[in-house]
């Protein structure tokens, strides 16, 4: 449904914000007062050469229909039931959940200062050219609506432990942040045509008499 939509949404987000910070255009880029990654992905990344990364991961937390009447219709094209342009629906849904923003690298000062430039593309909206780009990019996506909740961004703690997917003698340096999301999302997956009610007949009619 909407949770890997919310997860490319996201890293389309942060490569727009990143991208902003880099004046080559280009990730990976050292040559400001932010960190830029060599990835951003929705897998744990395996080879070396896309390390530092950030993993982002989505996790819901509440999802309904929204509203009392969640069903919107429109004109199945080039469909018709018994003579009549045929209806298919959409229903719009919402939800809430938390981002994962998992920051991987081989180096402490990796580690931190990629933990200062996602914090300053969260929080920094209005500010910095790189949050507006991030920002933006979310606002624009076509696959779902989705609202991101700055002042709930929490630290996970961060951790220092041996091995790596690529050496087991590697040390790895990582840490999470955390921020709260809303959004709403489409589901026509399983639509049907519906029929549409093009005109009423009446049949015979009634008359009140109020003498009797």
């Amino acid at each position: 449904m909407f949770v890997t939509a919310v997860k490319i949404a996201t890293i389309e987000a942060l490569v727009a914000g990143f991208n902003a910070l880099n004046p080559t255009g280009n990730l990976p880029s050292n040559t400001s007062l932010d960190l830029t990654p060599n990835s951003v992905t929705i897998e744990y990344p395996l080879e070396e050469v896309a390390w530092p990364a950030i993993f982002v991961q989505f996790r819901p937390t509440s999802v309904r229909w929204q509203g009392l009447s969640p069903d919107t219709y429109i004109t199945a094209s080039g469909v018709t039931i018994s003579g009549s342009p045929a209806m298919t629906a959409s229903r719009i849904g919402y939800f809430e959940g938390n981002i994962d923003f998992q920051i991987l690298a081989m180096h402490s000062e990796e580690r931190d200062r990629l933990w200062d430039s996602v914090y300053n593309l969260v929080l920094m909206e209005g500010l910095s050219p790189a949050s507006n780009a991030f920002y933006t990019s979310l606002n624009n996506n076509d696959l779902l609506g989705i609202t991101l909740l700055p002042t709930t961004v929490q630290g996970l703690g961060d951790t220092v432990a041996p091995g790596t997917p690529f050496s087991p003698e590697e040390l790895t340096y990582e840490t999470s942040l955390r921020v709260q999301c809303v959004g709403d999302f489409y589901e026509n997956k399983f639509s049907t045509n519906l029929p549409t009610l093009t005109a009423i007949t009446v049949s015979g009619s009634l008359v009140f008499n109020p003498t009797l």
